[in-house]
């Protein structure tokens, strides 16, 4: 398992990875996966050849890549409208990772709502499905409640038809759900579904909580599961609701609450 974390847990501070590499360094996280709403435009070939240095120049690894599907961007939905750039963008992010060797092209989605069109989005899929067979890593789409994607299941069910999409699942959605996150687990991995993960915490019914690690569930088992199926994928903490808490202890904190958190838990799994 690849432990790292989502650059956004450090926006609040700054979005330049001028500033957000050194404080992940200093942090203790050698491992970063980078948030994109507009792969055209974030992920150009100069926009490349500066995360490249600034990784190497702060001695991390951008592991993987999230791109963002908010509902501002995307009025008329992503997945589930054909006539929209979502496709060209896919395209280009998948391309985009390849040649900065991100092996893990993530997808999140909070333009598609419950009750988007299937017909669209199953046309969608087929389409990223054959981007995906010819991207040399993995490519998975995050769940989240109240979107067409809603809970693990619902969606394992969807891509079961597509050869080369994954799950992404996020402890702290997963938690919001009620979920059985072990058994999410060994099921995803028994269908060849278990894509990424985010890490994170959450009372029952809160999915944008995205507490540290450990501040209510015990991750233990979860990770002796990830420990018995050969997990070797990233596992990042994305902890974006806490870190913009302004009544919380702010970002910084947040993330290394949960670091710590999630090394001695890991030592003792």
């Amino acid at each position: 398992m690849k432990l790292g974390s989502a650059d956004w847990n450090l926006w609040p501070i700054s979005m330049d990875y001028d500033v957000t590499f050194p404080e992940f360094k200093k942090s203790g996280i050698d491992c970063i996966e980078i948030g994109i709403y507009v792969p055209s435009q974030e992920l150009n070939s100069a926009k490349r050849n500066r995360i490249i240095d600034l990784a190497s120049k702060n001695k991390i690894q951008v592991t993987a890549a999230l791109f963002s599907l908010l509902p501002d961007r995307w009025p008329d939905g992503a997945f589930s409208n054909t006539k929209s750039s979502f496709l060209d963008e896919c395209h280009y992010f998948l391309d985009a990772l390849e040649k900065l060797g991100v092996k893990y092209a993530n997808i999140w989605t909070g333009a598609d709502l419950p009750h988007s069109s299937i017909e669209e989005t199953h046309s969608s899929l087929e389409e990223l499905n054959d981007l995906a067979a010819n991207f040399p890593g993995v490519v998975s789409i995050e769940y989240k409640a109240d979107t067409i994607f809603p809970d693990g299941q619902t969606l394992a069910t969807i891509l079961s038809s597509y050869s080369h999409l994954k799950v992404l699942i996020d402890t702290g959605h997963a938690f919001a759900l009620e979920e059985d996150v072990v058994h999410l687990i060994k099921d995803l991995h028994s269908k060849n579904l278990m894509g990424a993960m985010h890490l994170g915490d959450a009372i029952a019914g809160d999915s944008d909580a995205d507490l540290p690690c450990g501040r209510i569930h015990d991750f233990s088992e979860i990770l002796q599961t990830l420990s018995s199926i050969n997990y070797a994928g990233t596992a990042n903490f994305d902890l974006y609701g806490a870190a913009i808490d302004e009544s919380g202890p702010g970002p910084l904190s947040i993330l290394n609450e949960s670091l710590l958190y999630m090394k001695s838990a890991m030592k003792n799994s």
